[in-house]
């Protein structure tokens, strides 16, 4: 049998795909009783109002995704050009913390080293459980409002 190594993916989904999979992946947990987890990384301005995220930008944090998730996790727009996003999939009930203290130190290093401290400072990264975001993977009055935990910078 060949070996062809690690496959890494590449795919990112935009804003209505990455919703229809946030809506299966509550179904799946739901019927499982699997947890999953939502990860949200935005821009803001020195007021902290969301601002879009430039092109070279989302590129760098996409890459950073990329390195720092699994393989059957999921990587999209949670808002096009605003906000990219990551479904944190089958998550076992007593690891959650645990797995999202090691993305954060990951993600935050990842980050650092490849977009720059000053850069980084103004990203957001926020882990939300899928009732944080009530109505749907679309909706923006209930991501501006929803209590998610913050990751703090390490």
């Amino acid at each position: 049998m060949k070996d062809v190594g690690h496959v890494t993916p590449t795919r990112v989904y935009g804003e209505k795909a990455f919703g229809h999979i946030i809506e299966s992946e509550s179904k799946r947990s739901r019927r499982s009783g699997l947890l999953f987890k939502i990860l949200l990384i935005y821009r803001t301005n020195t007021q902290g109002a969301l601002v879009p995220m430039e092109p070279d930008l989302a590129k760098r944090v996409i890459a950073a995704l990329f390195r720092n998730l699994r393989d059957t996790d999921y990587i999209g727009w949670y808002r096009d050009g605003h906000v990219l996003g990551g479904v944190l999939t089958v998550l076992a009930p007593n690891s959650e913390a645990d797995v999202c203290s090691r993305l954060r130190v990951r993600l935050a290093e990842n980050l650092w080293d490849h977009i720059g401290v000053e850069e980084s400072r103004r990203l957001q990264i926020r882990v939300c459980q899928p009732h944080e975001l009530e109505g749907g993977g679309s909706a923006i009055s209930s991501f501006e409002t929803a209590s998610c935990t913050v990751l703090e910078r390490v």
